[in-house]
């Protein structure tokens, strides 16, 4: 497995996990990505995300997490 940390946050970072090569994660999943959203200055509500694409991955991380 490869992670790709995306954006580095004070609390937490948004993080994409790749699967290794002629492999996948459990439910047909090439990549998980894992990102926070602002809840409150104490904490951030996670949300994840999978793809079945490395390439739909991407796609949704240029959409909206533009740097």
């Amino acid at each position: 497995m490869t992670i790709e940390i995306i954006s580095e946050g004070v609390l937490n970072d948004n993080t994409l996990y790749i699967a290794d090569e002629n492999k996948i994660f459990k439910g047909g999943y090439e990549a998980i990505f894992e990102y926070w959203t602002f809840q409150s200055s104490w904490s951030n509500r996670k949300h994840i995300r999978s793809f079945r694409t490395l390439e739909n991955a991407y796609k949704f991380i240029d959409k909206n997490f533009k740097d």
